[in-house]
């Protein structure tokens, strides 16, 4: 447990202590790590990990978390990616801060090696270390200004040619981050994690909360159990090779049934309606109005809040 509720406070960003002691518990394998592919006559074995990761170009980082998530689903656990990807975690993180590609992807992998919660750890304190380390990559510094988010670093971070800049979907870096704290979080430090992310008053933080919210209820609810099921939610919840994480593929554990636990999407789901009031809802709406194309691009997704969490008279 850690001693202190783990919350969202924007510019806390990721604690090095707890970063030096993930890269000091796992060191570089002596052999490098190959490819999720048994079949062919040649396996690619990816050298280029063996040198100076900050070097390499994302894409380059990115392929060998995808190889740990899909062959753990397909082949189940192997040391050789197991021991690569607790090396690359500690190394990976900090990088991850200004990528949201490499975020997702390096969420999606930890998912793969831990589907059942963090119950056994490395080493003692393990689940605190990658909690305020790769749980706390959305609150870094660099990506806010006071306690509004620097617009283009975070969330939504480019108009796309169609003039949008898609407010209307959950970015991948809030849906990555949401789904790391419901799913490792002990079920007591949901409720504390939930209000402060609802607590941080910027407009564009608050917009893609509620748009994920929507998109999330029927995992809170216990509904939706696994992310296999997202690619058809409106608005988009899912991210990159989310759809490879189905608990039954990769556990006979707690996840096979409901890869998120059901008590803490409850805590969560309660959370949210507790302080989700309608003065709290009125007082969000004021401020996406100070954005044109931010209240434009929500549309009807606060009303469809509001029918999903405020209790009916």
């Amino acid at each position: 447990m850690t001693t202190q509720p783990f919350e969202w406070i924007p510019g806390s960003g990721q604690d090095k202590s707890a970063l030096a002691r993930l890269r000091l518990a796992f060191a570089r394998p002596r052999s490098p790590m190959g490819e999720a592919w048994f079949m062919g006559e040649k396996r690619r074995m990816f050298t280029e990990l063996m040198g100076d990761l900050a070097a390499l170009p994302t894409d380059d980082l990115i392929k060998p978390l995808v190889e740990i998530a899909t062959g753990t689903g397909s082949f189940g656990p192997r040391s050789e990616w197991s021991d690569w990807f607790h090396y690359l975690l500690g190394r990976l993180i900090p990088l991850s801060r200004s990528d949201e590609y490499l975020l997702e992807n390096l969420i999606t992998a930890f998912m793969s090696q831990y589907p059942d919660g963090l119950a056994r750890e490395p080493y003692r304190g393990f689940r605190a270390d990658v909690l305020n380390t790769l749980g706390r990559t959305m609150m870094d510094p660099a990506c806010w200004a006071g306690d509004r988010i620097v617009v283009g670093r975070l969330l939504q971070r480019c108009v796309w040619p169609n003039g949008l800049w898609h407010w209307f979907d959950a970015s991948r870096d809030i849906t990555t981050s949401a789904f790391f704290c419901l799913k490792y979080l002990s079920a007591e430090e949901i409720a504390p994690w939930t209000r402060s992310a609802l607590a941080i008053p910027c407009p564009h933080w608050r917009a893609q909360m509620l748009v994920w919210m929507v998109g999330a209820h029927g995992v809170l609810s216990g509904e939706v159990r696994q992310p296999t099921q997202f690619d058809d939610i409106q608005p988009r919840i899912r991210w990159d090779w989310s759809h490879c994480l189905d608990g039954a593929r990769f556990t006979d554990g707690p996840a096979r049934d409901a890869f998120f636990p059901l008590e803490n999407c409850r805590q969560m789901l309660g959370a949210v309606t507790a302080t989700m009031t309608e003065d709290k809802i009125l007082d969000w709406l004021a401020s996406f109005a100070e954005y044109d194309y931010l209240e434009a691009e929500l549309g009807d997704l606060p009303s469809r809040f509001c029918e999903l969490y405020l209790p009916n008279d």
